[in-house]
């Protein structure tokens, strides 16, 4: 990794990981005329042989990036609007009455929380979004194994042994960033004995576009509407619980199966029955301690992973996503090294604090939703009837959950 002959344009920036996130990244960041070379360490073939039947609850301040790329038409063809939260606590069903407290959207003016998209048909129409940019270029199968910041650009070098310079490496490669470990950048992690458990249901009653949740032990059962049909009976499932128990329900038969998830879902759907595949994937939170380092800035799971309750995880690598955008295109306005120490210190500035808060929170809300303790379980229930009988309360929750600090 030689200066030798370098005359790279201030406007080149190389991106590690195409996933949602690293996609959303060259998306944007293409539509505002920067020059962007991607490297993705799998190959196309196999990424199609992958699925990903995960959804995604998209917040309004996340639709409004894929309205600025141009991409909002084509996804609102799978998304459904999310209009009403509902988090039922069935704890102590024996000795108590279950905590049940609604969320409706109109309650702060707007008109849903956001739309629930599968994953892949994000991935798909994102990358089909690529294609139209000749700023872009995507290798796949290509793995950085090394990079090195000068002074006046960054240089990585691939497993075949090929070089590529840029002015920004921003790292979008995931929870075990290899980028941030080569940086040294520390991160506090931990981890629940806890596992994700997501596959695709048909139910009798309609979910007019509410999400239900219910609280238990181990984790919340959570039902995300899907738009599937006119009869609005289809929806994704989240049930998260400790590892024993998620490994032993994916075991069962599938009648055996559809008998637990009937007693899980407390027939909140009517008569419920697993549509697909189960897809299943540990719980952790992580939290970089660090976003940048030199030409180097960290974004989405690179920088901090978190469980998925209250769906911050994704809508918050956005807004790491349109915060670096900005300052990004700034920077460029005003001649300023769009990789340069100043405009990276600014993106961690503008986005620690908040991620740290955010993650720090959902750490909590995620202790609280898998307690075992009958004292715990209580004051759960004393909260969330508190909430449901306080209309100010519910309303700050609510504009908080959708706050974009980008």
């Amino acid at each position: 990794m030689i200066k030798k002959g370098f005359s790279e344009a201030g406007n080149s920036i190389m991106i590690a990981g195409l996933g949602i996130s690293g996609l959303i990244t060259a998306c944007l960041l293409a539509k505002h005329d920067f020059s962007i070379k991607c490297f993705e360490p799998t190959s196309k073939s196999s990424k199609k042989q992958v699925v990903d039947r995960r959804t995604t609850a998209f917040l309004n301040p996340a639709i409004e990036v894929f309205k600025e790329i141009g991409v909002w038409t084509e996804l609102e063809k799978f998304a459904q609007p999310l209009s009403t939260m509902e988090i039922i606590d069935v704890s102590n069903a024996q000795s108590s009455e279950p905590a049940k407290t609604l969320f409706n959207a109109k309650e702060i003016s707007v008109s849903q929380f956001g739309f629930n998209i599968p994953n892949k048909e994000v991935v798909t129409i994102l990358s089909k979004y690529l294609k139209t940019k000749k700023n872009i270029e995507c290798k796949f199968g290509t793995k950085i194994v090394s990079h090195y910041g000068y002074d006046d650009f960054i240089s990585v070098k691939t497993e075949v042994g090929s070089n590529y310079n840029g002015k920004l490496l921003i790292a979008c490669d995931g929870r075990n960033s290899s980028i941030r470990e080569r940086e040294k950048i520390k991160s506090f992690s931990t981890s629940y004995n806890q596992l994700g458990l997501v596959f695709e249901v048909a139910h009798k009653f309609s979910h007019n576009n509410t999400t239900t949740e219910i609280l238990d032990n181990g984790g919340p059962f959570t039902i995300i509407p899907l738009k599937r049909n006119v009869n609005c009976n289809y929806s994704t499932i989240v049930w998260m619980d400790y590892t024993k128990n998620i490994k032993e329900i994916c075991d069962l038969d599938q009648s055996a199966f559809n008998k637990t998830l009937q007693e899980k879902s407390y027939n909140v759907r009517g008569t419920i029955k697993l549509n697909g595949a189960k897809q299943v994937y540990p719980i952790i939170t992580q939290f970089a301690k660090k976003l940048y380092g030199k030409r180097v800035v960290l974004l989405a799971e690179s920088a901090h992973v978190m469980p998925p309750t209250g769906a911050q995880g994704l809508n918050t690598s956005i807004e790491d996503i349109r915060t670096l955008s900005n300052i990004l295109v700034k920077a460029r306005s005003e001649d300023k090294d769009i990789g340069g120490n100043s405009v990276l210190m600014k993106y961690n500035k503008s986005r620690l604090n908040s991620i740290g808060l955010k993650t720090a929170g959902m750490h909590f809300l995620n202790k609280i939703s898998m307690t075992n303790y009958p004292i715990s379980q209580k004051f759960r229930k004393i909260a969330l009837n508190t909430i449901s009988k306080n209309l100010t309360i519910k309303s700050f929750l609510m504009n908080v959950g959708l706050k974009s600090e980008s």
